[in-house]
């Protein structure tokens, strides 16, 4: 009589890790709760306005950069705005204006403008323009169609803040530039909560 050992077979390992795996998972939360923390940055301008330019403030307005740029890095992770080249090229254009901006308030802590007041104008317009931008990052969401529900809409929130600014303005409201304090905050806090709630559907790249 022949014995025969028992054919012992390994599990085979999956081909492919799953989409939405812990450690990217553990990325977006991180972009999502910064995101969330430099949303109220800019809570204490909007009541007594001209805007302070001391260290306070710059630092303030800084950390309101860092967490939208973290909220907007955490988009692009997520492929919430889509995955051609428009949506890399969209990513782009939104950091350089968030870096562009937060050179005006090295300036001003600085006191100086070595590259010229030409590049100072710059940096200070990129911070409407930054803003209006989230209108076109609305528009890369909606037609990626990745985010559903609540979420698609919170890029349209931050990218209506200043122009509702200015229907205050128009309309006489007494401290208009609270309603852009409060309109980012509220904003920009629910981009941060989206980026944190949302599940990648592919390994992030």
């Amino acid at each position: 009589m022949v014995h025969r050992e028992p054919i012992v077979t390994a599990p085979s390992a999956p081909l492919a890790a799953p989409a939405g795996r812990p450690g990217a998972l553990r990325a977006h939360r991180v972009l999502g709760v910064l995101g969330m923390l430099g949303a109220p940055g800019l809570l204490s301008f909007g009541w007594s306005p001209p805007a302070k330019t001391d260290l306070g403030a710059n630092l303030l307005m800084l950390a309101y950069l860092a967490g939208w740029a973290c909220s907007a890095v955490g988009l692009r992770r997520l492929r919430a705005t889509g995955r051609g080249r428009g949506a890399r090229a969209l990513f782009a254009v939104q950091i350089l204006g968030l870096a562009l901006a937060a050179t005006q308030q090295l300036q001003d802590q600085a006191r100086r403008r070595p590259l010229g007041d030409a590049f100072y104008l710059a940096s200070d317009m990129a911070w409407p323009f930054s803003h209006l931008f989230m209108l076109a990052v609305f528009a890369a969401v909606w037609r990626a169609g990745v985010w559903t529900g609540w979420r698609r809409w919170t890029p349209l929130a931050c990218g209506l803040a200043l122009p509702l600014t200015f229907a205050a303005a128009a309309a006489g409201v007494p401290y208009p530039g609270a309603v852009f304090a409060v309109g980012t905050a509220a904003a920009f806090l629910a981009l941060g909560l989206a980026v944190y709630t949302a599940r990648p559907r592919a390994p992030a790249a």
